[in-house]
């Protein structure tokens, strides 16, 4: 807590007299004053009695549903000693292109694909091998069909890859890669006066099902590139001329250009992860509730969360009939020196959700309540950022994550919301593969998992 924070609670424990850890304070300063019947006691408590473990992340929703031309898809990998490897890889749709001209005699002067790339993390300093390959499981695109990060492509794609092409990170590029697959410019060529397929999408999606797109980082920690597949620069693209083109006067054919494009609107892209934790100390207490570990995690790319619940809870709203004024979850990120990530590689954004019966995700009411009266949409009065908090003059920076749940926790009290089962994760995992290493609800930690609580007894 910073200091003005902690000044603003001495006054208010001056003034009001508050009790720490339930110990009830005799300061009757100003209760004069209040109508008898009205003295007011104002408790403050930390409770301490947290389980938490970490756990797998579900498979994340990674289809088209936002139809949103910036969206952003990972690809790539990257490698650490903490988290061990994690892996993006990306499904794509390319669309009829109506003024493509179909006609006998075709001739395929080249065919590229346009890849842009927004911008890149890890390490930018090594080359990239993009891998394109033909993808052969038709997809959808609608309302009622949505891809998960874990889909499946064992056997859906051609393993002989259309075009390969090492590139090196720079943000805001377009790589264009020759496909000079001569089976799958046979494909073009088989069907070169159809022209039902070439304009009718949906025809078109069931002959060409779409693209398979790999990266494989040079380097041993990797890098992850973000590629934006609804640009108008991401595209694929044909040189070609056939006895439907005019023909000029020269002896040489008149090429035209036909570009066929991937849109947030008809074509379907999908995200997939992959996490291997080998060898690392994530693998010795994933999903094991009874590890005694002085660390939780917290994972992007649907990797690892950290799920929690308040041990003594029960008991402790038996022994406290109350009014909840604040509740605040704190969690505390593990020093430097002693976690292995960089400050500046922290995640800005921790979130955490309800998990219910019938194990889904929940958002908070606090959270739900505080984003529809934000005007930025981000809910950010709910909290979750990563900030600094300096102990002392002499003493190390430490980080903390800190949420507003006051209102979701009187829900509790009343059972109205009697769900006791949390879970921490990353704010906008999908697009963002940071992490991060935080101290766990080990007694032995100084700095545990806890709920911070103002309240009136009643």
């Amino acid at each position: 807590m910073k200091k003005k924070g902690l000044w603003v609670l001495a006054i208010l424990m001056a003034f009001t007299g508050v009790f720490i850890s339930c110990e009830y304070n005799n300061n009757e300063l100003g209760t004069d004053i209040l109508p008898p019947g009205d003295n007011v006691i104002v408790y403050y408590d930390t409770i301490f009695e947290v389980d938490a473990y970490t756990m797998t992340g579900k498979p994340l929703v990674t289809s088209e549903v936002a139809y949103d031309a910036n969206t952003l898809m990972l690809l790539g990998s990257m490698q650490d000693t903490i988290m061990g490897k994690s892996t993006a890889s990306v499904i794509t749709q390319f669309n009829a292109n109506p003024s493509y001209k179909p006609g006998a005699n075709l001739e395929i002067d080249s065919l590229y694909l346009s890849l842009h790339v927004s911008d890149f993390l890890g390490d930018v300093e090594e080359d990239l091998m993009l891998s394109v390959y033909e993808f052969t499981e038709r997809i959808y695109l609608d309302f009622d069909t949505l891809y998960y990060s874990d889909y499946e492509v064992e056997g859906k794609f051609n393993p002989v890859p259309l075009a390969q092409k090492t590139i090196t990170p720079e943000d805001d590029a377009t790589y264009k890669l020759l496909i000079e697959n001569q089976e799958f410019l046979d494909k073009f060529l088989a069907v070169e006066s159809d022209t039902n397929i070439f304009y009718n999408d949906s025809v078109f999606k069931d002959y060409f099902n779409g693209l398979y797109i790999i990266a494989e980082p040079v380097s041993a920690s990797g890098t992850l590139a973000r590629i934006k597949l609804a640009s108008a620069n991401t595209r694929l693209t044909m040189r070609y001329a056939n006895d439907s083109t005019e023909v000029d006067s020269t002896a040489e054919r008149d090429f035209n250009y036909a570009n066929f494009l991937i849109d947030q609107f008809s074509s379907q892209k999908i995200n997939l992860f992959d996490h291997d934790y080998a060898g690392t100390h994530i693998e010795e207490i994933l999903d094991d509730e009874e590890a005694a570990s002085p660390f939780a995690y917290v994972q992007g790319m649907g990797g690892v969360n950290t799920r929690f619940s308040f041990a003594s809870l029960q008991e402790w709203i038996d022994r406290n009939p109350i009014i909840i004024n604040s509740a605040t979850l704190v969690v505390d990120v593990v020093p430097e020196d002693e976690r292995g990530i960089p400050n500046e590689e922290l995640p800005d954004r921790l979130m955490f959700r309800t998990n219910t019966e019938d194990d889904s995700y929940e958002l908070s009411y606090d959270y739900l309540i505080l984003l529809a009266n934000d005007p930025s949409g981000v809910g950010s009065s709910f909290g979750g950022y990563r900030k600094a908090e300096s102990e002392g003059l002499f003493s190390d920076t430490v980080y903390t994550y800190r949420f507003t749940m006051g209102l979701h926790f009187q829900y509790m009290l009343d059972e109205a919301k009697p769900d006791n089962d949390f879970i921490l994760q990353l704010y906008g995992g999908i697009t963002n593969p940071k992490y991060s290493k935080l101290w766990s609800n080990l007694f032995t930690n100084e700095r545990r998992i806890r709920l911070e609580l103002v309240y009136l007894k009643i």
